[in-house]
C-alpha cells in the first residue's frame, strides 16, 4: 500500500504540475490542476499513516477503547465519593488480570472520580491450578470462596466486583451480615449473565448498584476527553434511586 499511495501521489503531483503550466494558455486546466493538488495532499496523508507516522491504527483503536472502559472506574469513583468518600476499596477481577493494564486504567480512574487512592486489588482464590482453567471464574467459584475473600480484607468499607456472582451466591454470608457492618457491594457490569433478584437487591441497599451497557451504546465513535460523557455514551449506573425505570437493564 505504501507503494500504492506514493504511485498515486506521484502521479498527481506530476499532472498538477503540467496542468498548472498550461492554465496560462487553457484556463480549463486551472480546476483540473486544485483537484490534483487535493489528490496529492490526500495521498500524503494515507502515506503517512501507512507508514505508521501518527501512530498505529489498531494502538489507537485500543485507546479509544480502554478510554471507554476507564470511564467506569470514574464514575463509580464519583458515585461513591458523594457519601463514602475515603472509604478503603476493594476492587475484585480475574486472576489473570490483577495486574493488566486495562484494570489498572481501570482503577487510577476510579481513583480519580473518588479523590482517594485508598484501592486494592485483589482476585478470587479457588483450590488448585487455574491458570488453565476452561471456564471464566464466577462460574468455578462457590459462596465460600467469595467469602474467603471478603474475610482476607476485613477492612475494606466499598467492594467493586468485576468478575460477578457466584451461582450460589444465596448461600454468601455477606447477606447475612447487617448493612452497617458489612462493605458496600458494587457490580461492574453482569459477567455472571442475568441475577435472580438483582433489581430488588439493589432497591433495598443490599447491592449498591450496578454498571450495565446502555441499549443505546454507540460503538464506533471517538471517546470523548470527559470521563462521564464517554461513560454516558456507554454504560448507565443503576442504583436505588433509579432501578425502578431501569429494571429492562438487568433482565439480559
Amino acid at each position: 500500500m505504501v507503494f500504492v499511495y506514493g504511485a498515486l501521489m506521484f502521479l498527481a503531483l506530476a499532472g498538477m504540475i503540467v496542468c498548472s503550466k498550461k492554465q496560462k494558455t487553457n484556463p480549463a486546466m486551472q480546476p483540473i490542476a486544485f483537484v490534483l493538488f487535493i489528490v496529492v495532499v490526500i495521498g500524503a496523508i494515507m502515506l503517512l499513516k501507512e507508514m505508521e507516522i501518527f501512530g498505529n491504527s489498531n494502538s489507537s483503536l485500543l485507546s479509544n477503547e480502554l478510554k471507554f472502559y476507564s470511564s467506569q472506574g470514574y464514575k463509580v469513583g464519583k458515585y461513591f465519593a458523594k457519601n463514602d468518600a475515603g472509604k478503603k476499596v476493594l476492587f475484585v477481577v480475574e486472576p489473570e488480570l490483577v495486574n493488566s493494564e486495562n484494570i489498572k486504567g481501570l482503577v487510577e480512574a476510579f481513583s480519580e472520580g473518588y479523590g482517594s487512592n485508598n484501592v486494592v486489588i485483589d482476585t478470587v482464590v479457588l483450590p488448585g491450578n487455574q491458570s488453565e482453567a476452561p471456564m471464566p471464574l464466577y462460574m468455578m467459584m462457590k459462596a465460600k470462596d467469595f467469602d474467603a475473600l471478603l474475610e482476607k480484607h476485613p477492612d475494606v468499607q466499598i467492594v467493586v466486583n468485576t468478575i460477578g456472582l457466584p451461582s450460589d451466591l444465596h448461600k454468601m454470608k455477606y447477606w447475612k451480615a447487617k448493612k452497617d457492618a458489612r462493605p458496600a457491594l458494587f457490580l461492574l457490569g453482569m459477567p455472571s449473565g442475568r441475577i435472580d433478584g438483582l433489581a430488588e437487591a439493589i432497591a433495598s441497599g443490599d447491592i449498591a448498584g450496578i454498571v450495565t451497557s446502555n441499549p443505546q451504546a454507540k460503538y464506533d465513535v471517538k471517546a470523548p476527553s470527559d470521563p462521564e460523557e464517554a461513560f454516558d455514551i456507554r454504560y448507565i449506573l443503576i442504583n436505588k434511586d433509579n432501578v425502578e425505570q431501569n429494571k429492562s437493564n438487568l433482565l439480559n
